[in-house]
């Protein structure tokens, strides 16, 4: 084999390597974040903000968000603030829902019963439209929600950055990457369960969730603490004691307020997720 055909060899194998390489990420481990869950007596309102970190490369420019429920559940739309809300009605069943959005950012409901939330483009002066009033790395940005009955459980998400941050330079063929090979993906609390649905053994799992995987709350005290009052509902309820089951949920709620703060160990998610939970179980005894 002469020099220039193992050089082209040489070319060749790096070239397919590099097809096959997946891309350098573009953003770090985008948070999107409960701030708070509202009830409206219809529904219940929650309310986010995404956070995006310092190390990330570009600015956070669509958000999806997994809506989707069993089949049978239905296509139930409540009413969408500022955007014109779902194009399409050929997507699966997703729990009743509506949503909010804020100024120059839109919002749709996806063929996966995803909801998301993308920011306004803007057209460059050569390659993809641009993406305008992203979040930029260090940044924040609210004034994201969602309006459903359901009751909170985890959800998978996934951010995408901006097209000018990771696809506006073209390959040799002249075609231009897209952003959705730049996604990252995390969980947040979103509307999940029809309130029949909760149990206290629903809201165990989701403590357990909290306190490992997730690391919503910081291993030790708090999590042995909130474990013991649920210990206790379950077992008042198999003795059929309803008296001491709602004590001990009450204790849990009391648990979670003191936990929950600045420097506290259980954070936003983690309180919205159980607190609502919590008080629900708590209203049905």
């Amino acid at each position: 084999m002469t020099g220039s055909v193992i050089a082209l060899a040489v070319q060749l194998g790096v070239e397919r390597a590099q097809a096959q390489a997946p891309p350098p990420p573009i953003l770090d481990a985008v948070h999107v974040e409960v701030t708070a869950v509202a009830d409206s007596s219809v529904y219940l309102l929650y309310r986010y903000r995404i956070v995006n970190p310092p190390s990330s490369d570009g600015g956070v420019a669509v958000v999806e968000l997994d809506l989707s429920a069993p089949a049978g559940t239905g296509h139930v739309l409540l009413p969408f603030t500022g955007s014109r809300g779902p194009g399409r009605s050929d997507v699966p069943d997703h729990v009743p829902l509506g949503a909010i959005v804020p100024e120059r950012w839109q919002v749709l409901v996806d063929w996966k019963a995803r909801v998301v939330w993308y920011a306004h483009a803007v057209i460059m002066a050569e390659g993809p439209p641009g993406s305008f009033d992203s979040v930029a790395p260090g940044a924040a940005k609210s004034g994201f929600g969602v309006r459903s009955p359901y009751l909170p459980g985890v959800r998978e998400f996934a951010a995408e950055p901006t097209e000018q941050s990771c696809c506006s330079k073209a390959n040799a063929r002249g075609e231009y990457p897209s952003s959705v090979y730049f996604r990252v993906r995390g969980f947040t609390v979103a509307p999940t369960y029809a309130p029949e649905k909760i149990n206290v053994q629903v809201l165990s799992e989701l403590l357990s969730r909290a306190c490992g995987e997730l690391g919503w709350i910081e291993l030790g005290g708090a999590c042995d603490a909130l474990r013991a009052k649920l210990a206790s509902a379950s077992e008042a309820q198999q003795r059929g004691d309803h008296e001491r089951a709602a004590a001990s949920l009450r204790a849990f709620v009391t648990e979670l307020e003191a936990q929950h703060g600045p420097g506290k160990p259980v954070n936003d998610n983690a309180y919205w997720l159980l607190k609502v939970n919590g008080e629900s179980l708590l209203a049905h005894q």
